[in-house]
């Protein structure tokens, strides 16, 4: 049990946080200021979510709207504390909001200089996009940590075993197919078609010669194997439908769609299955990076917000105690 423990990617992760953290912040650093978050704020995102609403929110949902705004917050603190605020995009955004506020925006400053100016009015904290920017920046660069990392050829094999229904292949049918065209036989239709399949079975038409005994048209006389979805799109969910059962290697019909009465024969039916991880290799290595990025990420925000000592101040109402000192 220890050992497969120490094997756990959680507890990788864990460690690398630790190790991030170290270089961010050396020993003998003064620890981070606690980060302080309104209640007020937290209060009007839940008046937000509860007007796009059709019910009044339960304890559940006010518990995920509100850890979600601590998030947000944890990782905007995160990409201020790594210096992120100098990236060119967010440089860039506040120097256009320091050119558009300036007394004389003509001035000739540069970028970083108009960017320090709106740092120092304090206007890079209250603006969406620049805080979209820093957050969105933080979760990528947490991420990242696990997605640089190739997966072992175990681990996709385990992932691809424990979640088969992601990947299992779609039912499919390969046939050969006769059509009675109904605009032609009108309502003789299906009695026509009917009189054909017994002259198909009974003289045992192979489908290669059968669709010169057919009216010529639009339909394909032998179609490669295709899902239900596509030939429902196609022929109509009835003729997909009836389909389902039928055997393989034998004429079969009438079966109706909107270009008449088709008479088929099944060659091939491969039904849903799990493939060999040679078959869906990028997409289980994509499914599962991603996985474990979100894990990480997960993992991550509770070191972040223990590290931060996050504590929302000030009445409110909501799922977290958030009277004055609430702490989390």
């Amino acid at each position: 049990m220890i050992g497969r423990w120490l094997r756990t990617p959680a507890l990788h992760f864990a460690v690398l946080g630790l190790v991030i953290f170290g270089l961010v912040s050396p020993p003998g650093a003064a620890p981070p200021a606690r980060l302080v978050i309104p209640a007020s704020r937290i209060d009007r995102v839940l008046q937000e979510y509860q007007g796009l609403s059709d019910h009044p929110l339960g304890a559940g949902e006010k518990q995920a709207i509100v850890r979600a705004v601590v998030d947000q917050e944890v990782l905007y603190a995160y990409a201020l504390r790594l210096g992120m605020g100098k990236e060119p995009a967010v440089e860039r955004r506040l120097a256009q909001i320091a050119t558009f506020v300036a007394d004389n925006p003509h001035e000739a400053k540069t970028r970083e200089e108009r960017a320090q100016e709106a740092v120092m009015l304090g206007l890079g904290a209250g603006d969406l996009v620049a805080r979209r920017i820093l957050i969105d920046g933080a979760r990528r660069l947490i991420r990242a940590a696990v997605l640089v990392r190739e997966p072992t050829e175990a681990a996709l094999e385990r992932y691809l075993h424990e979640h088969p229904d992601k990947f299992h292949t779609i039912e499919q049918w390969r046939l050969s197919q006769v059509v009675v065209d109904a605009r032609l036989h009108r309502e003789r239709s299906e009695q026509d078609a009917r009189r054909l399949l017994t002259r198909l079975r009974k003289e045992a038409v192979p489908p290669a010669e059968a669709a010169s005994l057919g009216d010529p048209g639009f339909v394909a006389a032998r179609l490669p194997a295709l899902p239900k979805r596509e030939l429902a799109r196609r022929f109509g969910y009835r003729f997909a439908a009836s389909l389902s059962g039928l055997p393989v290697g034998a004429w079969e019909g009438p079966i109706p769609s909107r270009f008449g009465f088709h008479l088929v024969f099944i060659e091939e039916y491969l039904p849903p299955r799990v493939p060999e991880l040679a078959e869906v290799r990028k997409e289980v290595r994509t499914q599962l990076r991603e996985k474990l990025a979100d894990e990480w990420l997960t993992l991550r925000l509770q070191q972040l917000r223990a590290e931060l000592g996050v504590e929302i101040a000030g009445a409110g109402q909501g799922p977290y105690p958030l009277g004055s000192g609430a702490v989390l």
